[in-house]
Protein backbone atom coordinates (compact mmCIF):
# COMPACT_ATOMS: atom_id res chain seq x y z
CA UNK A 1 0.00 0.00 0.00
CA UNK A 2 1.37 3.41 -0.92
CA UNK A 3 0.25 6.18 1.42
CA UNK A 4 -1.35 9.24 -0.10
CA UNK A 5 -1.73 12.62 1.53
CA UNK A 6 -4.19 14.56 -0.65
CA UNK A 7 -1.52 16.79 -2.23
CA UNK A 8 0.35 17.27 1.04
CA UNK A 9 3.72 18.90 1.22
CA UNK A 10 6.63 16.99 2.71
CA UNK A 11 6.91 16.93 6.48
CA UNK A 12 8.14 20.05 8.23
CA UNK A 13 11.68 20.03 9.70
CA UNK A 14 10.33 19.52 13.25
CA UNK A 15 7.06 18.25 14.71
CA UNK A 16 4.52 20.95 15.55
CA UNK A 17 3.71 21.89 19.13
CA UNK A 18 0.32 20.11 18.93
CA UNK A 19 1.79 16.82 17.67
CA UNK A 20 0.26 13.79 19.40
CA UNK A 21 3.69 12.13 19.24
CA UNK A 22 5.17 14.82 21.50
CA UNK A 23 5.48 13.04 24.83
CA UNK A 24 4.58 16.29 26.64
CA UNK A 25 1.15 16.21 24.93
CA UNK A 26 0.40 12.54 25.56
CA UNK A 27 -2.15 12.06 28.31
CA UNK A 28 -3.11 15.74 28.29
CA UNK A 29 -6.81 16.57 28.22
CA UNK A 30 -8.13 17.61 24.83
CA UNK A 31 -11.79 18.02 23.86
CA UNK A 32 -11.22 15.78 20.84
CA UNK A 33 -9.30 13.14 22.80
CA UNK A 34 -6.27 13.61 20.54
CA UNK A 35 -3.72 12.74 23.21
CA UNK A 36 -5.36 9.70 24.80
CA UNK A 37 -3.73 6.27 24.81
CA UNK A 38 -6.67 4.95 22.78
CA UNK A 39 -6.20 7.56 20.05
CA UNK A 40 -2.42 7.04 19.92
CA UNK A 41 -2.98 3.29 19.59
CA UNK A 42 -5.53 3.92 16.80
CA UNK A 43 -3.11 6.19 14.94
CA UNK A 44 -0.15 3.82 15.34
CA UNK A 45 -2.20 0.86 14.07
CA UNK A 46 -2.40 2.60 10.68
CA UNK A 47 1.12 4.05 10.74
CA UNK A 48 2.73 0.68 11.49
CA UNK A 49 1.37 -0.63 8.20
CA UNK A 50 2.99 2.23 6.27
CA UNK A 51 0.08 4.67 6.13
CA UNK A 52 0.91 8.35 6.19
CA UNK A 53 -0.59 10.83 8.63
CA UNK A 54 -1.32 14.49 8.08
CA UNK A 55 -0.20 17.19 10.49
CA UNK A 56 -3.62 17.82 12.00
CA UNK A 57 -3.24 21.61 12.54
CA UNK A 58 -2.65 21.94 8.77
CA UNK A 59 -5.44 19.56 7.69
CA UNK A 60 -8.77 21.24 6.86
CA UNK A 61 -10.43 17.78 6.81
CA UNK A 62 -9.38 17.01 10.40
CA UNK A 63 -12.54 16.93 12.57
CA UNK A 64 -12.28 19.64 15.20
CA UNK A 65 -14.07 19.75 18.54
CA UNK A 66 -16.55 22.57 19.14
CA UNK A 67 -14.88 25.90 19.85
CA UNK A 68 -11.73 25.23 17.83
CA UNK A 69 -10.89 27.55 14.95
CA UNK A 70 -10.76 25.82 11.55
CA UNK A 71 -7.54 25.60 9.59
CA UNK A 72 -7.06 28.96 7.84
CA UNK A 73 -8.05 29.17 4.18
CA UNK A 74 -5.09 28.40 1.93
CA UNK A 75 -3.02 26.71 4.68
CA UNK A 76 -0.48 24.21 3.37
CA UNK A 77 -1.24 20.61 4.28
CA UNK A 78 1.85 18.80 5.60
CA UNK A 79 2.71 15.27 6.57
CA UNK A 80 3.03 14.69 10.33
CA UNK A 81 6.73 14.91 11.17
CA UNK A 82 6.28 13.16 14.52
CA UNK A 83 4.63 10.15 12.88
CA UNK A 84 7.33 10.01 10.23
CA UNK A 85 10.05 10.02 12.91
CA UNK A 86 8.41 7.06 14.67
CA UNK A 87 8.11 5.13 11.41
CA UNK A 88 11.70 5.75 10.37
CA UNK A 89 13.02 4.86 13.80
CA UNK A 90 11.53 1.43 13.23
CA UNK A 91 13.12 1.18 9.77
CA UNK A 92 16.43 2.21 11.33
CA UNK A 93 16.20 -0.45 14.05
CA UNK A 94 15.41 -3.12 11.46
CA UNK A 95 18.33 -1.96 9.30
CA UNK A 96 20.69 -1.97 12.30
CA UNK A 97 19.70 -5.52 13.26
CA UNK A 98 20.30 -6.65 9.68
CA UNK A 99 23.61 -4.86 8.98
CA UNK A 100 25.08 -5.86 12.34
CA UNK A 101 24.05 -9.48 11.66
CA UNK A 102 21.97 -9.59 14.81
CA UNK A 103 19.11 -11.59 13.37
CA UNK A 104 17.49 -9.04 11.06
CA UNK A 105 13.75 -9.39 10.59
CA UNK A 106 13.45 -12.33 12.98
CA UNK A 107 15.12 -10.35 15.79
CA UNK A 108 12.94 -7.33 14.97
CA UNK A 109 9.72 -9.37 15.10
CA UNK A 110 10.76 -10.87 18.45
CA UNK A 111 11.39 -7.51 20.10
CA UNK A 112 8.92 -6.60 22.87
CA UNK A 113 7.28 -3.80 20.88
CA UNK A 114 4.45 -3.29 18.45
CA UNK A 115 6.68 -2.13 15.60
CA UNK A 116 6.11 -1.88 11.88
CA UNK A 117 4.61 -4.65 9.82
CA UNK A 118 6.55 -6.11 6.89
CA UNK A 119 4.30 -4.10 4.55
CA UNK A 120 4.92 -0.96 6.59
CA UNK A 121 8.69 -1.41 6.53
CA UNK A 122 8.64 -2.01 2.77
CA UNK A 123 6.48 1.06 2.22
CA UNK A 124 8.82 3.27 4.21
CA UNK A 125 11.91 1.93 2.45
CA UNK A 126 10.37 2.68 -0.97
CA UNK A 127 9.68 6.21 0.21
CA UNK A 128 13.24 6.57 1.50
CA UNK A 129 14.79 5.54 -1.82
CA UNK A 130 12.46 7.93 -3.64
CA UNK A 131 10.40 5.40 -5.57
CA UNK A 132 8.32 7.25 -8.22
CA UNK A 133 4.93 8.28 -6.91
CA UNK A 134 5.90 8.16 -3.23
CA UNK A 135 5.89 11.10 -0.83
CA UNK A 136 9.46 12.39 -0.41
CA UNK A 137 11.19 12.01 2.94
CA UNK A 138 13.08 15.01 4.30
CA UNK A 139 16.76 14.05 4.25
CA UNK A 140 17.34 16.00 7.46
CA UNK A 141 14.73 14.05 9.43
CA UNK A 142 16.11 13.84 12.98
CA UNK A 143 15.30 10.43 14.45
CA UNK A 144 16.61 11.70 17.78
CA UNK A 145 14.20 14.66 17.86
CA UNK A 146 13.78 15.50 21.56
CA UNK A 147 10.40 14.81 23.12
CA UNK A 148 9.02 12.60 20.34
CA UNK A 149 7.96 9.10 21.27
CA UNK A 150 5.33 6.50 21.97
CA UNK A 151 5.47 4.21 24.98
CA UNK A 152 4.99 1.15 22.76
CA UNK A 153 8.17 2.02 20.81
CA UNK A 154 11.14 2.63 23.09
CA UNK A 155 14.00 4.47 21.37
CA UNK A 156 17.58 4.53 22.63
CA UNK A 157 19.64 6.73 20.27
CA UNK A 158 23.05 5.48 21.39
CA UNK A 159 22.04 1.84 21.14
CA UNK A 160 20.88 2.13 17.54
CA UNK A 161 23.70 4.43 16.36
CA UNK A 162 21.85 6.65 13.92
Amino acid sequence: MTPTLRKAEAAAPHPCSACPWRTANQGQRHPGGWYTKANLRRLWTKLRDGDAMTCHPTDPENPLPPGFDPVPEGATLHECTGALILQFREVHIMNFLTTEELGGSRAYRQMPRRGMTVNGLATMVTRFIGWPGTQPIPRDLNLNEPGIGYDQLPWEPRRWRQ
